[in-house]
């Protein structure tokens, strides 16, 4: 009897744990947290350090979602393709504003450096806004550098100047 009686309680022990062990397998890990959750994030950020068209704004998720938010500023196709591939999944890329994490320097003029962040043009984007030595507005564009060049002179004479992305 005691035999008969141990022998399935090891058959059900092996049931269930072939039952956990399938139900383990099969579940997706839930959202990240703590630590793991800040370096993701920062792993995301830097990724976004460097590339010439494009550079990470901020990067975030609601409480309780896998997938980042990720601003980007400058060309968001690139910055996708590169996010996928290192971040299968787990990035989400939208149009960041470069006035969101500013930190005031001299010389900037930040209002129009705001403005020309939020220009929403076909043929060229503004990837980058800065301070020149002369007090004027660098502008980093991606596409269309002469477009960019005749539109910024006729609405903004003589306070950018303009480069394309080119270190």
């Amino acid at each position: 009897m005691n035999v008969a009686l141990i022998g399935r309680i090891a058959a059900t022990a092996g049931v269930l744990a072939l039952a956990c062990g399938s139900a383990a397998a099969t579940q997706t890990p839930g959202p990240l947290r703590g630590q793991a959750l800040a370096d993701l994030q920062q792993s995301i950020y830097r990724t976004g350090i460097g590339p010439a068209t494009w550079h990470i704004d901020t990067v975030g998720a609601q409480p309780g979602e896998r997938v980042q938010t990720v601003e980007v500023i400058g060309d968001l196709s690139a910055a996708r393709r590169v996010l996928e591939e290192r971040f299968p999944g787990r990035t989400r890329v939208v149009s960041g504003h470069v006035t969101s994490d500013l930190v005031w320097r001299p010389g900037h003029d930040y209002p129009l450096e705001g403005e020309l962040q939020g220009l929403g043009r076909p043929d060229f984007q503004i990837f980058e806004t800065g301070a020149a030595p002369d007090g004027r507005t660098t502008v980093g564009v991606v596409g269309d550098l002469t477009a960019a060049r005749t539109y910024l002179e006729a609405h903004y004479p003589g306070r950018t100047i303009v480069h394309d992305n080119a270190p």
